[in-house]
């Protein structure tokens, strides 16, 4: 290994030693064939002050890689041909783009990518350096603010103006680093280190092509896009620098080989000459009659699609709807879960993204182009749900696993993009920006395509008794959007529900119509569901305005009233689908062990929203949601009779019930004064509830102490802090205390059975991770999940921490008898998708049983209804 120690000026205080060890740490995650492994982050006292807290030494033990800097194989400024040649230095680009896709991917951004910090091996692998001081998403600067961490000549405009940086960043440095190794001179010049500031943030770079005629114009093209000056006109991903790259070799081969091919064919003189008289003439005169044929059927079926799809207005069919029926795969239906709505149509109209669900309940995501009789399944995409296109019609992003996701519509391995807790729809905008609500309770966010920290850009309007924002859709512009505001209504209300038009900026947040599902917009239209109606609604897109009066073009759409939302999609080019009504699906709640056998069932006409086991495992309390009445009240089941009692009786919301530790009582919130409040009732229904806490900010109750003295609940609402854990004592003045209060999300807290430690979920590294810390408080805290997790749950004996990863569900020894945490193997257990789960909804004391809910759908295959030129009946009305 090599050793690398640190100045000591870089951990020169406690608060940046701590942010060094959380970056660090997080970069030691890594693992790629392109990035200098770091195995580890020591301390080591100093011999020159021994003795001395100050004397001690950070230092980080990686990797040995034997080879040249990059600055050393090719120094800037010298003839490139002389020491790296083409291939070469596109390989070198492809490595260094690869690299960094993988650490974009984990959330770290390396902010100082140099020639000194890459080295080539004899073998000619590439490696990354110093990924040990890189800024992890989400987390606090390794610099104080408005300072800059880089290297003059290597910074991008935003790092040198001491702005807050990205993964864009490193694309730019990508971009000065590939100049230098085509053009043989960098980009920004100038004497000393202002002046090449103040090139990189004012004055554009000139083509390579003119520094070197010989380079590739495509090529130039590729650098220059890096080195955009503002982020959002560069690559949004640094993986699409590494397609372009590849793509150039790939052609610049094939040109190769072509010019070969020509060179070694002896030509006359006189057939040259008169090949150049005729022109292409005798070139298809040599075509096979095989390869004509295929010509032939492909100008037959771009043709036919051409007529179907992308006709002129002065077309004889222009006046004219098609209607065609469009079956999903054999054995297959339309995926149901969380209301159904899996399909999406490509913006040009040419492609289907649908998720089907087999007859064992296993859901992928399927691509079929509309030309074709038959659609194909993309593998890696087990799970998905709600997918969307990209503007240019190349990827698909879907929900999958607690994350939101995006693959290539012809397939390869998807990309984590982001954290969902509750997928309900997304919407992918022209300039790099998907929006989304991360949660079912939440406002709407943005997030980069490449991948990020969602922000929120709409918040619940409590004065409207706002329930959620969900189902976005992007209007051509890329800046405002439309999305569905659901309120929490009282018996069969719902007046307050409304379609509305926002911006990514946060400016603009205007309600346009009464509505009751999600909406689109095409063609000058929304479209949106009433009553069993797909309708229609003329909008001016510019203005944010409603004309004239809706009239229905669809009836009898498939539309979920508990999830407010209809199965359709709609493209730019005059394209529609949608699923009629299919058979009715029933949720189901079952108990199984980690096996996946199913020793328990509970089918109902009503939704489970929640649900927790008793601690003996002998009776579940959850909250049903009635679509009717547009409300969810709290039941109680006992498995042994089979018998389900209505629990709680107000008009208003009762939901996330939690037992106390010997079953009689249940704490639960409830929104009767506008806001969640925590009640407690007697199980046994003998009295009525008690208010435990009523404050101006919505609380969700998560634990009961084993000993019943203690509610873990977190908050909801603060702008700053999010979500934060608190603690509500259940004797004396009840003050509530608060346990954990940052700027990240904390939620799900959960005692562990001595009560020396509470673990929760929080999404401090930029995505969620489960840690635990001590009670009732300390500042030491241990991660235990390594790839992403939510809702945990202790096992009864104390020595085993479940959650969430992926959907799965994991476990992870735990040994807290000391005073530090020791944390031993982690395991998998059960896959809940591969039985049709939807959510796991609790894990019982023992761990041997899961309580699971499942969407039956009958399998019958509901052919689509394929609509072209839609658009003309809205004419003729």
């Amino acid at each position: 290994v090599a050793l690398k120690f640190l100045p000591s000026h870089l951990v020169a205080s406690e608060e940046d030693k701590a942010r060094f060890v959380q970056e660090a740490k997080a970069a030691a995650a890594l693992n790629h064939p392109n990035i200098c492994t770091i195995h580890g982050i020591e301390e080591q006292a100093d011999p020159a002050s021994v003795g001395a807290p100050a004397g001690k030494q950070m230092f980080i033990a990686m990797e040995f890689v034997q080879g040249q800097t990059l600055r050393q194989k090719s120094p800037a400024g010298v003839e490139q041909r002389s020491a790296l040649q083409l291939k070469q230095a596109v390989d070198i680009g492809v490595q260094l783009a690869d690299g960094l896709a993988e650490a974009h991917e984990k959330g770290i951004v390396h902010r100082d990518l140099k020639p000194e910090n890459i080295m080539v091996q004899k073998d000619g692998r590439v490696k990354i350096m110093d990924f040990g001081l890189a800024k992890l998403k989400g987390a606090s600067r390794l610099t104080k603010a408005g300072s800059t961490v880089g290297t003059a000549g290597y910074m991008s405009p935003e790092q040198v103006q001491g702005e807050e940086t990205d993964h864009r960043t490193d694309i730019f440095s990508l971009g000065v680093i590939l100049y230098e190794l085509f053009a043989g001179q960098s980009p920004f010049k100038g004497v000393h280190e202002t002046a090449i500031n103040y090139e990189i943030v004012n004055v554009d770079p000139e083509p390579m092509t003119s520094v070197k005629p010989e380079i590739d114009p495509e090529l130039d093209r590729i650098i220059l896009e890096c080195l955009q000056k503002e982020p959002d006109e560069r690559y949004q991903a640094v993986k699409d620098v590494s397609k372009e790259l590849k793509r150039f070799t790939r052609e610049s081969s094939r040109q190769r080989m072509s010019r070969t091919r020509i060179a070694a064919t002896p030509v006359s003189r006189e057939v040259r000459t008169q090949e150049e008289k005729s022109g292409s003439k005798n070139l298809f005169d040599r075509i096979p009659g095989v390869l004509w044929m295929g010509l032939a059927l492909l100008f037959l079926g771009t043709t036919v699609v051409s007529l179907l799809f992308f006709r002129g207005d002065d077309s004889e069919m222009s006046g004219e709807v098609v209607r065609a029926l469009v079956p999903l795969p054999e054995k297959n239906t339309l995926a149901g879960n969380f209301g159904g709505g899996h399909i999406a149509l490509s913006p040009d109209g040419r492609k289907l993204a649908f998720v089907a669900e087999d007859s064992l309940g296993r859901r992928n995501l399927w691509v079929r182009p509309l030309s074709a009789l038959s659609a194909s399944m993309l593998p890696g995409t087990q799970g998905a749900s709600f997918p969307f296109w990209s503007p240019d019609n190349r990827s698909i992003a879907f929900f999958a696993g607690g994350k939101l996701k995006k693959i290539d519509a012809t397939g390869g391995p998807p990309f984590s993009i982001c954290d969902v807790v509750f997928p309900r729809g997304g919407s992918w905008g022209k300039n790099g920006i998907i929006v989304l609500p991360v949660d079912q309770t939440v406002g709407i966010s943005q997030v980069s395509d490449a991948g990020g920290v969602p922000k929120e850009v709409t918040t619940l309007d409590k004065s409207r008794n706002e329930q959620t924002h969900r189902w976005p859709y992007f209007l051509p512009d890329g800046k405002h959007f439309l999305y569905f505001s659901r309120t929490t209504a009282i018996g069969s209300g719902g007046e307050l529900d409304a379609i509305v038009v926002a911006s990514i900026d946060g400016t603009v947040n205007k309600r346009l119509l009464a509505g009751t599902s999600n909406v689109a917009y095409a063609s000058g239209h929304l479209l949106y569901m009433r009553e069993n109606s797909l309708m229609t609604h003329a909008f001016d897109p510019d203005a944010l305005e409603l004309k004239g009066d809706p009239f229905p073009i669809g009836i009898g759409v498939h539309f979920n009233a508990r999830f407010s939302v209809a199965s359709f999609s709609v493209s730019n080019t005059g394209v529609l689908i949608y699923q009629g009504h299919s058979s009715s699906s029933t949720p189901e709640l079952a108990l199984m062990d980690l096996k996946g056998n199913k020793s328990f069932s509970l089918r109902n006409a009503e939704i489970f929203v929640s649900a927790r086991l008793s601690r003996d495992g002998r009776r579940i309390a959850m909250e049903l949601y009635h679509t009717g009445a547009r409300n969810s009240d709290i039941w109680l089941y006992e498995i042994d009779r089979g018998v389900n009692t209505r629990f709680t009786f107000d008009p208003a919301v009762e939901w996330y019930p939690v037992w106390s530790p010997d079953g009689s009582r249940v704490v639960f919130a409830s929104d009767r004064k506008g806001h969640h409040d925590l009640y407690e009732k007697v199980s046994s229904g003998a009295s009525s509830e008690q208010l435990l806490l009523e404050t101006g900010y919505d609380k969700i109750p998560s634990d009961w102490s084993p000993d019943g003295k203690f509610i873990l609940f977190h908050s909801v609402g603060d702008p700053k802090t999010k979500s934060d854990i608190w603690v509500l004592p259940m004797s004396g003045d009840r003050k509530p205390m608060p346990f954990l209060q940052t700027e990240y999300l904390e939620l799900n807290a959960r005692f562990s059975r001595d009560m020396r430690w509470i673990a929760y979920q929080s999404d401090e590294s930029g995505r969620n991770e489960i840690y635990v810390r001590p009670f009732p408080g300390a500042d030491a805290k241990w991660q235990v999940s390594t790839h992403g997790g939510t809702a945990p749950r202790w096992h009864g004996n104390g020595k085993e921490v479940f959650f969430l990863t992926a959907g799965k569900i994991m476990s992870v020894e735990v040994d807290g008898t000391g005073s530090t945490l020791r944390i031993g193997k982690m395991r998998e257990h059960f896959d809940p998708s591969s039985v049709g789960g939807t959510a796991t909804r609790d894990i019982s004391e023992d761990g041997q049983r899961i309580l699971l809910e499942i969407s039956n759908v009958q399998q019958e295959s509901v052919p689509l209804t394929l609509v072209v030129n839609w658009t003309a009946e809205t004419i003729r009305k």
